[in-house]
């Protein structure tokens, strides 16, 4: 998801309904794998921090923010999806 949304940003393309697709995405994926005992509780919190980055961006790009503000958010998020994925190997094919 994130790598995907970084490529989309890099090419100029980024739209919120990207964003918002790929938060939508992330969140019922996770509601799933979490119902069926997937992942844990602290995986699935853990994870929802990147669908509330999601979010973020997704305000921020309706805003009218420049290239610029996106790509140190998303920057961030991606620093922080890295750090989940340390934590919770399980969640990387998910939201990387």
């Amino acid at each position: 998801m994130i790598s995907s949304i970084n490529r989309k940003l890099d090419s100029n393309s980024l739209t919120k309904a990207d964003v918002d697709m790929a938060a939508e995405e992330i969140s019922e994926t996770l509601a799933n794998l979490r119902s069926a005992g997937e992942v844990s509780n602290d995986a699935f919190l853990e994870a929802g921090i990147i669908q509330g980055g999601l979010n973020v961006l997704s305000n921020m790009i309706e805003q009218g923010c420049s290239n610029d503000e996106l790509s140190s958010h998303l920057q961030q998020l991606t620093a922080r999806t890295d750090r989940i994925c340390s934590a919770y190997p399980e969640l990387e094919e998910i939201i990387s």
